[in-house]
């Protein structure tokens, strides 16, 4: 009998049982049939550029496989949570040794950089530029959106099965690729301020600078500019720590830069000249803040009175409301009073009389 050749449909449910283990067919039952889909129905645009490099990688119905969710079957140990255990730790174990080999800095510096690459924003938008969503097979009440990192996993843990051309090609590509440059490029030691302002006093004058740091009374950093001899060259406050740092560094710089700089530096007058033009600044700063705020609490305390004015008004409609109520209530008690008044006096023997002739005369007529 012929062996025959077998087809990609078939090689879809080839299982395999371990590494370096021989893969074994599992036959397809009538359900895993019905539950195929139709080729025309996922792949309909397949040929198109879009799918390139997908093309490059998958064969139709391997892309079926590692994008066919557990979900999607009634029974279990079928889908593709092999590929996606794959993808995250054999795929990332690759991308590691990669950035082992070929990229400095310490373990927890190479760790946070394997952590960015990997991060699921990053692979969500990876999952929606590669156009995986109309090749995903998942159940219906399985949330595809919220787990699109997922299918993304299984594609690097398919990629780890591949030649290591294809492989060091596709981490070039989407993983070690120009998005991620801003994660491997460390600071220069030219573009620290404090290290630059150390080493223009060390040619000065051989000496090192330091920044000391202490809270004032107020609740405000100040940052100090020391020289090794204890020299204070100057210093900031502010009410952010860095931004006191930053300020005095750059002010040690400035007056480093400057001409006759030794002159400078061993001179208290000028020293006192840069404190004073600080703390006139620091006072500005702090007379517009108080300004500012009294504005504001004027504009509350008049906000505030407007408020007091409109209850003051609106009790005062209320009382008058309520006093007309109780002068309405006092005059229909009056008039009661009267009316029953009325009623309760004994009839005159004049209207008694009246009376008694009225009723007779009908009877007469």
């Amino acid at each position: 009998m012929a062996a025959r050749k077998t087809s990609d449909l078939d090689s879809a449910h080839l299982q395999c049982a371990g590494a370096g283990s021989i893969p074994v067919t599992r036959s397809m039952t009538e359900k895993d049939r019905q539950q195929q889909p139709r080729p025309k129905d996922s792949f309909k645009d397949w040929e198109a550029p879009l799918y390139n490099d997908l093309r490059k990688i998958f064969s139709r119905a391997k892309l079926r496989e590692v994008l066919t969710h557990s979900s999607f079957y009634d029974e279990e140990g079928k889908g593709n949570g092999r590929y996606v255990f794959a993808g995250m730790f054999v795929f990332k174990g690759m991308v590691a040794q990669v950035l082992y080999r070929y990229f400095s800095g310490e373990g927890t510096r190479l760790q946070h950089v394997l952590g960015n690459l990997f991060r699921n924003e990053r692979l969500e938008r990876l999952f929606d530029d590669l156009k995986l969503k109309s090749f995903v097979r998942a159940s219906e009440k399985f949330d595809v959106k919220t787990h699109r990192h997922i299918f993304v996993y299984a594609v690097f843990g398919y990629v780890t099965t591949l030649d290591e051309d294809i492989r060091n090609w596709f981490i070039a590509k989407y993983i070690l690729n120009d998005e991620s440059e801003h994660l491997f490029l460390h600071k220069k030691r030219n573009a620290n301020l404090l290290a630059q302002a150390d080493a223009m006093v060390r040619r000065t004058n051989g000496q090192r600078l330091s920044l000391e740091m202490e809270v004032t009374k107020e609740g405000l950093h100040r940052a100090k500019a020391v020289l090794s001899d204890g020299t204070v060259l100057c210093e900031a406050e502010s009410k952010s720590w860095r931004y006191a740092r930053t300020k005095t560094t750059k002010l040690a710089l400035n007056m480093l830069a400057t001409p006759f700089r030794k002159e400078m530096l061993s001179n208290p007058e000028y020293q006192a000249r840069v404190l004073a033009r600080e703390e006139g600044k620091i006072a500005k700063r702090k007379a517009e803040i108080e300004a500012r705020d009294a504005a504001k609490e004027a504009l509350r305390a008049e906000k505030q009175e407007k408020r007091k004015e409109i209850a003051r008004a609106r009790d005062r409609k209320r009382r008058a409301s309520q006093a007309a109520a109780k002068t309405r209530k006092a005059e229909n008690a009056a008039r009661t009073a009267a009316k029953a008044a009325k009623e309760a006096r004994p009839m005159s023997a004049k209207k008694r009389r009246f009376k008694q002739e009225k009723i007779k005369k009908p009877c007469q007529a």
